[in-house]
């Protein structure tokens, strides 16, 4: 998680092509299931149907924080769409946070304590995912002592995390572009170490992380978004 104008949007769209708008469904009641063959198609690609209500009201949030995104975006070459994806994989955009705010928590599963972190839990009671972005008590002082109830600190933290990420793996392995895409978000998740030494390992990259599924899933997310115009 390259400085701006380094040509990550360059990669990116060499990879993905250009973003395209799709076509809004004839009235928003629709909820059927499209088939495969129907179903707009994208640059990113996405197995999500269009009218999927859940993502409906996840995109409702994002486009609160749209200006912020797309700030985001510039400064940290990050497509738009894979800034929502991440959001929707990490917080739901805040629906799925206690409380279901920007300034909610996640993840309060109990942990030994690793990182920065000395006490038996976060001594405010909240979990250990912070934010929108969900940034980790454990491993970032943003998430300790920032402003990560911030939306816009909050989203650029994390764009700040997949810039590091992107240099990391730059300067230690020679990926195509696609696999250092998946890489950076894995490494989002479960760490650019951990997921170095998955595909030195001949594995997948999203091998240590969450679910064995976090790159995917948040490029298949990102896919929706990108379908309802990000």
């Amino acid at each position: 998680m390259e400085k701006p104008n380094s040509g990550w949007f360059n990669w990116y769209r060499g990879a993905f092509g250009k973003l395209t708008t799709a076509p809004k469904p004839e009235t928003p009641q629709i909820i059927q299931p499209t088939t495969t063959s129907t179903r707009p198609k994208g640059k990113i690609g996405t197995s999500l149907d269009y009218n999927n209500k859940t993502m409906l009201s996840q995109l409702n949030e994002a486009q609160k924080y749209r200006s912020i995104i797309e700030e985001a975006s510039r400064r940290y070459d990050v497509e738009p769409a894979i800034i929502c994806g991440i959001g929707s994989r990490e917080s739901h955009w805040g629906l799925a946070l206690k409380p279901p705010t920007p300034a909610g928590t996640g993840d309060f599963a109990k942990r030994k304590p690793r990182g920065d972190r000395k006490t038996a839990s976060p001594p405010d009671g909240g979990g250990y995912g912070r934010g929108l972005v969900q940034i980790d008590y454990d491993w970032h002082e943003f998430a300790r002592t920032g402003n990560w109830q911030s939306p816009k600190e909050n989203i650029f933290y994390g764009c700040q995390v997949m810039d590091q990420a992107r240099t990391f793996f730059n300067k230690r392995a020679n990926l195509n572009k696609s696999t250092l895409l998946r890489a950076i978000l894995a490494a989002y998740n479960g760490g650019a170490t951990a997921t170095l030494k998955a595909i030195q390992n001949g594995l997948d990259v999203d091998a240590y992380t969450t679910g064995g599924d976090y790159s995917r899933d948040v490029l298949n997310r990102a896919g929706w978004f990108e379908l309802h115009g990000w």
